[in-house]
């Protein structure tokens, strides 16, 4: 389990980030600064465990922040072995027997390709923001390690009106193959979880529309947009909490799939597929970490993953993962 550290030490923590429409901001972020009323709070959680809370000191230029993000301050990554193609397709079969066995609806494999390379971080950030004009793009720099990705997946958004969400699943290059029986049901499956999570919680209504497809830069995806009427109880951290993960990014049930993901991957998974947002007194926003990697002195460690069901192809889940591997190394190794 990977826990945001506590900022006690002389590294600055610091959120840099581009939201569609808008320029990209910078934030300086604190455990240690007295709550004050009307404070904006950035929320990071790993895959599993609950968020960090940061009072957040912005916005503030980014260029005079990313000084602060340098190699020096930066943790070198822990040596994984990457999976082979034959290792990965064997992790999906055996994913897909448990499935099979325990009447499973589906279960996300990932895997975790290290690259031995040293990026200059504000020309990768500029990158992404190019690359993934509608993602949110961010470099994350808490206690010398830096998380940096380009996500187009929304865990929960909320207004003083309502939760606004979606469901997002399947992956397709935009002249490959048309989506399969296989990833509306996966996208099915993601949507009914998320409404009766919401049901849960309280909302009065549930909206779905949907699906349609969706351009997440060179790659498509299935998406639902679900909107829901605001909970009876609790926060937008709450709320957030109680989605996630997701059956997007963990599977379904969660319990059973959270079981597999832990004996079947060969890594930690860390920030990946957890989340990141704010809060503050006008609205909420927390995004899913994906199309991310954690960057090192001298090593890249990118992630992917894809969601297995009963009906899935071992070598067409490799191959959606290679898509989204290659998909942001092409990014980031762009002169």
């Amino acid at each position: 389990m990977f826990l945001v550290p506590a900022s006690k030490s002389e590294h600055s923590n610091i959120l840099i980030w581009r939201i569609p429409g808008l320029p990209t901001q910078g934030w300086k972020l604190s455990e240690d600064v007295p709550e004050r009323l009307g404070d904006t709070k950035v929320h990071v959680s790993p895959f599993i465990g609950r968020a960090t809370t940061f009072h957040a000191e912005g916005p503030l230029d980014a260029a005079e922040l990313w000084p602060s993000i340098n190699a020096q301050n930066i943790h070198e990554l822990a040596d994984v072995h990457s999976d082979s193609k034959e290792a990965h397709i064997e992790r999906v079969r055996a994913a897909v027997k448990q499935i099979v066995q325990n009447h499973l609806r589906k279960v996300v494999i990932a895997r975790r390709e290290d690259l031995e390379m040293e990026l200059d971080y504000a020309s990768t950030f500029q990158k992404l923001v190019n690359a993934y004009p509608q993602a949110i793009v961010y470099a994350l720099f808490i206690e010398g390690r830096l998380w940096m990705g380009a996500t187009p997946e929304t865990l929960l958004t909320s207004d003083e009106h309502a939760i606004y969400t979606m469901a997002l699943a399947g992956t397709r290059k935009p002249d490959g193959p048309e989506f399969t029986e296989k990833e509306y049901d996966e996208q099915l499956a993601v949507t009914e979880s998320i409404n009766d999570t919401l049901l849960q919680l309280g909302s009065a209504k549930v909206d779905a529309k949907g699906p349609e497809i969706i351009a997440a830069g060179p790659v498509q995806h299935l998406i639902t947009r679900i909107t829901a009427g605001l909970p009876n109880e609790g926060t937008p951290v709450d709320w957030a909490h109680s989605l996630h993960p997701t059956p997007a990014v963990c599977g379904m049930p969660k319990r059973d799939a959270l079981s597999i993901i832990d004996a079947l991957e060969n890594f930690n998974r860390e920030l990946y597929a957890g989340y990141l947002g704010w809060t503050s007194e006008e609205n909420s926003r927390f995004y899913v970490n994906l199309r991310c990697m954690q960057v090192g002195q001298k090593r890249v460690a990118l992630y992917a993953g894809g969601g297995i069901t009963a009906l899935s192809d071992p070598e067409a889940e490799w191959e959606e993962t290679v898509i989204k591997l290659n998909t942001l190394k092409s990014v980031i190794t762009q002169e």
